[in-house]
């Protein structure tokens, strides 16, 4: 996977402001050159308490937790009182009640709100908003509801280093001091019978808190995060059945996560490292349930990968981009080899012996990946000026014949607006980007590649994992596609397409709202000969925001819809940051300068 910060946009040249507000900007700016504040420091943050007094149990758990416990533990229509005692007892505490999530996003607003990030707009209006409605949350809730913070939502948590510097086996395990992360494996894989899947594993993790607020809450890393499991397997030629997104807070005693090493649980769910010196052999388990019909369909896996190729660090030596503070770290093993002796799947009950089947794994954490707050006041100000970011991407990952693998990604940029959140009758054209990425060869070599994608099939998303939660979106989402490489791939390897191996589509959606596509794909060469497998993916196509406001339990009215809109910078900000850069040109372009992963030269 790949992602694509709001820090991006400081790679490009600052934009002026719209030529209808430039003369009042001139003016205001001239009025603030004798001014002696031009933003607003951020006092420290309240000290922690030494002992956080817990809020009270309050009602009992919500259907939707209970269901997703259960889930969690692969007993699909349990109640709480069939699950084991030592559940019972963690999963009723008062830290993991709604009452207990809801006073602690609503102590971390009001947080927000006292203490506000210099050069950023002022979101007092909607965290107000948001506090009026979180008197009780679900964990569930509580996770959605960080899609409404503003870009102050970075701060407090751990910084990521201007330089990766990634060391093995502590990179690993998962950084639970940022912001987010994810295990991610895919890949195809036969049965004896000679009929292939195309299977997908990720757990998704997040923390619901700024580790300080955590902690004056009197929450573990571990009970600050949630982690989200995302399961499909695709039958080529078939269908393609998706698992509905299962969540569990870490309050709940079912998550764990390994040190030095890849591992974490998510209930009976695991990316497991059987032995502690090195990621191979690798076991991954899973269990999920799609609600697409009216009769829920289990589908599982037990996979055991025996060897993989050596780490491949994405971006510029692991960063995808690190500036400021923010950004990702980001590897991949390519070519992971399943066990024959101990890879199974499940569908609809009937458990499948795996005969062959090669992966690809991926670790990404960080801070931003939905845009945010660089930790630098100069740069703040300069992106208070630039043109925001659209959001989104297309990734793949491709694994030839002759054991040579490659990724490639293109992020979404403005002059191809007009393919994304597109629903109507008819598909869009023919979509032409640029790409960049990454080519392993056969030595273990790792080579940089660029060229374009072209986009000339499309699929119509009109299916849910589940119904209830969530919405249908008719969007529209690549459904074939067509690679062009310039520079750094052999000519056998110039121009190749991808062909999903079920037709339909392969869309999914994560438990915070947001829908993407995810599958499984044949690679064939210019020639038309088949040449391989791969994985295609596709994020931020379908607008959700009306779905997300109901996952976070707020009202689905025009009045929320408008109080929690994107927040325009005010003229007066606006004004103090042209001034700021105009003043700091130097110390902007020298923090631009440490950036690593920001430029295209330097990718």
């Amino acid at each position: 996977m790949t992602s694509a910060p709001h820090v991006d946009q400081l790679a490009r040249r600052l934009a002026p402001a719209p030529r209808s507000r430039r003369a009042t900007l001139g003016a205001l700016v001239g009025g603030l050159l004798a001014a002696s504040g031009r933003g607003r420091a951020r006092p420290a943050l309240a000290a922690p308490a030494s002992q956080a007094t817990p809020a009270s149990a309050g009602p009992a758990l919500d259907p939707e937790t209970i269901s997703n416990i259960a889930q969690a533990l692969w007993l699909p229509a349990a109640t709480v009182d069939q699950f084991p005692a030592e559940v019972q007892q963690r999963i009723m505490a008062p830290a993991n009640s709604n009452a207990a999530f809801g006073e602690r996003m609503r102590y971390y607003l009001q947080n927000l709100i006292d203490y506000p990030d210099s050069f950023t707009p002022d979101y007092t209006e909607r965290y107000q908003t948001l506090i009026a409605h979180a008197a009780t949350l679900s964990a569930h809730q509580s996770y959605v509801y960080n899609n409404f913070l503003g870009a102050d939502k970075t701060r407090d948590y751990d910084p990521i280093p201007p330089r990766a510097e990634l060391r093995f086996p502590q990179a690993n395990g998962m950084s639970l001091g940022t912001q987010t992360g994810w295990y991610f494996a895919v890949g195809s894989a036969r049965d004896r019978a000679g009929i292939e899947y195309g299977i997908e594993l990720m757990f998704f993790r997040s923390a619901i808190l700024p580790p300080p607020i955590a902690r004056h809450h009197g929450l573990s890393d571990t009970e600050n995060q949630v982690l989200e499991l995302q399961l499909a397997i695709s039958v080529a030629g078939e269908r393609h059945y998706q698992a509905a997104p299962v969540i569990i807070a870490g309050t709940t005693g079912l998550l764990s996560f390994a040190t030095g090493a890849i591992g974490a649980t998510l209930g009976r769910n695991a990316f497991r490292q059987l032995d502690p010196a090195t990621p191979f052999p690798l076991q991954i388990e899973a269990r999920g349930w799609d609600q697409t019909g009216s009769t829920p369909v289990e589908l599982g896996l037990d996979l055991t990968f025996t060897t993989g190729r050596d780490y491949l660090l994405q971006g510029v030596d692991g960063c995808t981009p690190c500036c400021a503070g923010v950004g990702t770290l980001y590897y991949s093993i390519p070519n992971l080899e399943l066990d024959p002796n101990q890879s199974t799947i499940t569908l609809d009950g009937a458990e499948i012996a795996l005969s062959s089947g090669s992966f690809w794994f991926d670790h990404q954490w960080g801070n931003g990946l939905g845009g945010g707050n660089a930790r630098s006041e100069a740069l703040r100000a300069a992106a208070i000026l630039a043109p925001a970011s659209l959001g989104g991407w297309d990734w793949f990952m491709a694994q030839f014949t002759g054991n040579r693998q490659l990724t490639l990604a293109a992020i979404h940029a403005g002059d191809n607006e007009r393919f994304y959140f597109q629903t109507g009758p008819t598909a869009p054209g023919t979509m032409v980007v640029p790409a960049t990425g990454k080519l392993m060869d056969e030595t273990g070599a790792v080579h940089e590649l660029t060229g374009t994608l072209t986009v000339d099939q499309w699929v119509k998303s009109e299916t849910t994992p589940d119904p209830a939660l969530y919405w249908p979106t008719y969007a529209w989402y690549p459904d074939h596609w067509r690679f062009d490489l310039t520079a750094g791939a052999p000519a056998a390897l110039a121009s190749f397409t991808m062909t999903p191996i079920v037709a339909g589509g392969q869309a999914a959606f994560f438990a915070n709202g947001a829908q993407y596509s995810e599958g499984a794909v044949i690679l064939h060469d210019a020639a038309g000969t088949e040449v391989g497998r791969g994985f295609a993916e596709s994020v931020n196509y379908a607008d959700t925001f009306l779905n997300k406001l109901a996952l976070a339990g707020l009202p689905v009215t025009v009045d929320m819809a408008a109080a929690l809109a994107p927040v325009t910078p005010s003229l007066v900000l606006e004004a103090e940051s042209a001034l700021n850069a105009a003043t700091h040109r130097d110390e902007i372009a020298d923090e631009l300068g440490l950036c690593v992963g920001l430029f295209p030269a330097s990718s």
